[in-house]
């Protein structure tokens, strides 16, 4: 009889040892599950809190960028004009170095137009920046120029920041693959009061009586206040005029004219001016969020980022719908 219940406590024993190692097992596969799906959700989804923290940042350095800019728009300045014939300032520079230090904190390759590095071919994912974007506007003083800031992820613009400093007005998105957020905040001394991460462009009464039902409007196209060129109205005559001989052509300085097709309050911008990757970028990015989208005129793809060197080819940028 005691050898019995030895047997049968050993039994027990090994029984529940079984069952404990089952239960450990079970857990621990479990743990695994879960961190596989956190894997492909982030695999999927790219870590959008990380994006929300670089956009969170982006907006907070042209922010201060403006400030900056400001000041300096505020005094009498000098104008210096660089290699290519195109002018800067201390608004520029000043921005600039603004800008860097303040995402320095990301970790990521800086590439501005006043700090250009000697080689960006081993950069994935680094920020494209205009700290000036119309530096002509600024220095004709009529109020047309912006902060440009995008990061660029596989050689396209991923998230956009456009700040506007004398009208205090800012675009913003993120559109990276498949996750699209894209916001306007007028009049920045209430932005801080917004969780600018829910507000997007249909919170904006702009953006709600562009596309009001039935709302009528001109067919409006944009061009260049300042590099308007012959072969702009030579292409409006040909390709936009025929289905449109009552459109309306605006002029528009810097990254406004994109800000206006992505609000929906334009439809066409073409440009024949000699543009550089970081005139364009952020304002890609906000656009493509919203729907739109930037093409090339020589074959109608987009534009391309990352190239061997920086200009922008011919191109038309269409608002959504279009």
């Amino acid at each position: 009889m005691h050898d019995l219940l030895e047997r049968k406590d050993a039994r027990l024993c090994v029984s529940t040892c079984h069952q404990n190692s089952i239960k450990t097992t079970f857990l621990n596969f479990l743990k695994i599950q879960r961190r596989c799906a956190q894997h492909l959700y982030i695999q999927k989804f790219p870590t959008f809190a990380l994006m929300e923290t670089l956009l969170s940042l982006a907006i907070n350095a042209a922010l201060e960028a403006g400030k900056i800019i400001m000041e300096v728009y505020a005094t009498p300045f000098d104008v210096y004009v660089k290699s290519d014939d195109s002018p800067v300032t201390q608004a520029d520079l000043r921005a600039s170095n603004l800008i860097k230090e303040m995402l320095k904190t990301s970790n990521l390759p800086f590439v501005s137009e006043e700090d250009l590095p000697d080689d960006r071919s081993q950069f994935s994912k680094y920020w494209l920046v205009d700290p000036l974007d119309g530096t002509q506007e600024f220095v004709n003083r009529n109020g047309e120029f912006t902060v440009n800031i995008a990061l660029i992820d596989n050689a396209r613009p991923v998230l956009g920041v456009i700040y506007a400093p004398v009208s205090d007005t800012l675009w913003y998105a993120i559109n990276n693959k498949g996750v699209r957020k894209v916001a306007m905040v007028h009049d920045n001394r209430t932005f801080g009061q917004l969780d600018y991460l829910t507000f997007g462009f249909m919170d904006c009464e702009i953006w709600k009586n562009a596309h009001k039902p039935n709302a009528e409007r001109p067919f409006m196209v944009l061009v260049s206040r300042s590099h308007r060129t012959q072969e702009v109205d030579d292409y409006i005559d040909k390709y936009l005029r025929p289905e449109h001989p009552d459109l309306l052509i605006d002029s528009c300085g810097s990254s406004l004219k994109f800000a206006r097709l992505a609000e929906g309050s334009a439809d066409v911008y073409v440009c024949y001016s000699k543009t550089k990757e970081w005139d364009t970028a952020a304002a890609d990015a906000i656009l493509s969020a919203a729907g739109g989208k930037v093409l090339r005129i020589s074959d109608g793809r987009p534009l391309a980022y990352s190239k061997e060197d920086y200009p922008n080819p011919p191109f038309v940028a269409y608002a959504a719908g279009l």
